[in-house]
């Protein structure tokens, strides 16, 4: 007799290699991204009339912009890409951005892997099951920081750095190696999304309608859904979730190595990378225990525990970090708080990482379920929300000091949290589906026809 699966281990199966797969594509995605400033900083200061000082900030800037372009036209490929292309997709493209930091075609493939990631979700989900598998792949997809971290803290012990007593300097070689190891590590994500699992069982996508409309249609459906009060409200939480995650992989890993007190030692920012790993594969397990529980408060408590969180961070770096390593290199004599120590950088990517676990989690469920008819349309319009938003204040960062970024961050997270928790209490995240048809084993034989997830 064959091995069946259970629906509900079937989904958990699904859910877990897209997981991998996103671990491996995003693993060095993560590792440029903290490093970029950075480095870009190094070539500069070897070779000032080829590149800006703060190409680090622009060139993340431009990816930013790119995706934010870029969703607003990859949503409709749903209707003629399986979800599981459009990840392989995305993966082959992730791998060649670190040919040549290639942000635009970097921002194509961020769209194209955020489309396909809800498609995906919504074919191997039920509304009964959708918050918690959102907590696991959020949780293990978001753990590529920590492993990411763990390569970097290998590569720099074999390619080391050197600091000038202003800030942590990487020679060519260095650089070669770094993103010649990412390449390769992350080609793999290909195989994984091509090979994922297809088949459905009372999944979102199944219970809705598959028409697929005209060119002209898919336009007026995302006129429509920015016409959505819930739309509306979206605007604030996820301008926001810009703002934050641009200081989590852009700002605060740049003052490391602009700082000499942290810069001295090589290996803080991979400590930082594998903290905020830490936090995501942690938290999946914490909050996931916590939504199963939950009914009505299933995403309150997230989001009052990201509240939480970012205030914390808020305070430890303002206490922390000089007030200008966010712009340029400062002198060591500085005056902070709190000495900048190994065991504060990690606690502080520990919480970086938490935080970026829940608001993440957050938008995921929120997606399928605050316009439920224009799930594909609300992903992209979000993620154009998130990248303007990081664009511009990448643009800006140039002019921002540490005080000034906790302002931002601070009336961000206000104005944020209170439109999305509107958002939380007008969306019903009851499931109508009968908790024992979960149980019934799967049964290859009555396999529905994959369809795509858009209404």
């Amino acid at each position: 007799m064959a091995f069946e699966l259970t629906p509900r281990r079937h989904e958990l199966l699904s859910v877990i290699l897209l997981s991998i797969g996103t671990i491996v594509m995003f693993l060095g995605y993560d590792v440029q991204a903290v490093l970029a400033e950075s480095v870009l900083h190094s070539v500069h200061s070897r070779y000032p009339e080829r590149i800006s000082v703060f190409a680090g900030y622009y060139g993340q800037a431009l990816h930013y912009l790119s995706f934010a372009i870029c969703s607003l036209f990859t949503a409709p490929l749903q209707y003629y890409l399986a979800s599981r292309w459009m990840l392989a997709l995305s993966g082959a493209l992730f791998t060649a951005y670190f040919l040549g930091y290639f942000h635009i075609m970097l921002g194509f493939a961020y769209s194209l892997y955020n489309n396909g990631e809800g498609a995906y979700m919504s074919e191997h989900s039920s509304r009964r099951t959708i918050d918690s598998n959102s907590a696991l792949e959020t949780g293990i997809g978001h753990s590529s920081l920590l492993f990411g971290g763990v390569i970097l803290f290998v590569i720099l012990h074999i390619v080391p750095t050197s600091s000038d007593g202003a800030f942590r300097s990487f020679s060519d070689h260095s650089i070669m190696v770094i993103y010649g190891s990412m390449l390769v590590l992350s080609s793999i994500s290909i195989l994984i999304f091509a090979f994922l699992p297809t088949k459905q069982f009372d999944s979102i996508a199944q219970h809705s309608n598959t028409e697929r409309p005209s060119i002209k249609e898919q336009f007026r459906r995302f006129c429509r859904v920015f016409k959505r009060l819930n739309t509306v409200l979206l605007f604030l939480p996820f301008a926001y979730m810009g703002l934050i995650v641009s200081f989590m992989y852009g700002i605060y890993p740049t003052s490391l190595s602009f700082n000499p007190l942290t810069a001295a030692d090589p290996y803080n920012i991979a400590y930082y990378t594998m903290s905020a790993g830490c936090a995501a594969f942690t938290g999946a397990i914490v909050f996931r225990r916590l939504i199963k529980r939950l009914e009505k408060y299933k995403l309150v408590v997230p989001l009052v525990a990201h509240f939480l969180i970012v205030i914390a961070i808020l305070a430890l770096c303002w206490m922390s970090v000089p007030n200008e390593a966010t712009i340029h290199p400062v002198k060591s004599g500085e005056f902070t708080l709190i000495k900048p120590s190994t065991t504060l950088i990690c606690v502080i990517g520990y919480l970086m990482g938490l935080a970026d676990f829940t608001i993440t989690m957050v938008r995921i469920t929120i997606c399928q379920t605050a316009v439920p008819k224009f799930r594909a349309e609300l992903f992209s319009v979000t993620r154009v929300y998130q990248c303007l938003s990081s664009c511009v204040i990448l643009f800006l960062s140039p002019y921002f000091t540490l005080l000034t970024w906790t302002y931002v961050l601070g009336v961000g997270l206000l104005l944020g949290m209170s439109s999305l928790l509107i958002v939380v209490h007008r969306t019903p995240m009851k499931d109508a589906v009968p908790k024992r048809l979960h149980e019934v084993p799967y049964n290859s034989n009555i396999e529905k026809p994959p369809f795509n997830p858009l209404p």
